[in-house]
């Protein structure tokens, strides 16, 4: 079968954007066990639209806020009730706003900014979202007072520099086997 007209027959960058795939998707599954509600969704849209196609990042945060649900339900004891419901929704579509926050600070071009500019425009959609849910929904009383959002927010940057360094670490590992490494630091952080 043919490609159709002007599509490229092959995707030289294929191989590493399915690792960030699996980073995102697995890491995800992991950081939802153990954080539960404070799974750190902003660092993993940051690195969805770093280093993903639209596509894809929004597969991917989708499986992730997905498998959240499902943990948090099915295996984390979440209470099934119409307002955890509704919050699981409204997590979604923060998450849907940190993806559209971090594509649109996004860059291709090294910038000094490439990845903290997208990770704060990130982390400030999801949460904005969150509190425009809180007006809505009943939450706790301090759900958004400052020491929450702060803890929130060092969960979230301490997941995203420990992400991006286990892809270095993996992708140099891997070069040293005969697979093409990501390149310096500076490269994975693009």
């Amino acid at each position: 079968m043919k490609p159709a007209r002007g599509l490229p027959t092959s995707d030289p960058g294929r191989e590493g954007r399915n690792g960030w795939i699996a980073l995102i998707a697995a890491s995800g599954l992991g950081l939802s066990v153990y954080f539960a509600c404070v799974t750190p969704f902003a660092a993993l849209a940051t690195l969805a639209a770093l280093h993903l196609r639209a596509d894809e990042r929004w597969a991917a945060i989708g499986f992730v806020w997905l498998a959240n649900q499902v943990l948090g339900f099915g295996v984390l004891g979440y209470p099934l009730t119409w307002d955890c419901a509704a919050w699981g929704v409204a997590i979604g579509v923060s998450c849907g706003l940190a993806v559209l926050a971090a594509g649109a600070l996004s860059t291709d071009r090294p910038a000094p900014l490439a990845v903290s500019l997208p990770f704060v425009g990130a982390f400030a959609a999801f949460e904005a979202g969150l509190y425009a849910a809180g007006r809505l929904l009943p939450a706790g009383g301090d759900a958004f007072g400052l020491p929450v959002i702060r803890h929130v927010f060092w969960v979230n940057a301490a997941s995203l520099c420990g992400l991006m360094a286990v892809h270095w670490v993996s992708s140099a590992v891997a070069g040293t086997f005969g697979a093409k490494p990501a390149g310096s630091f500076a490269g994975a952080l693009r």
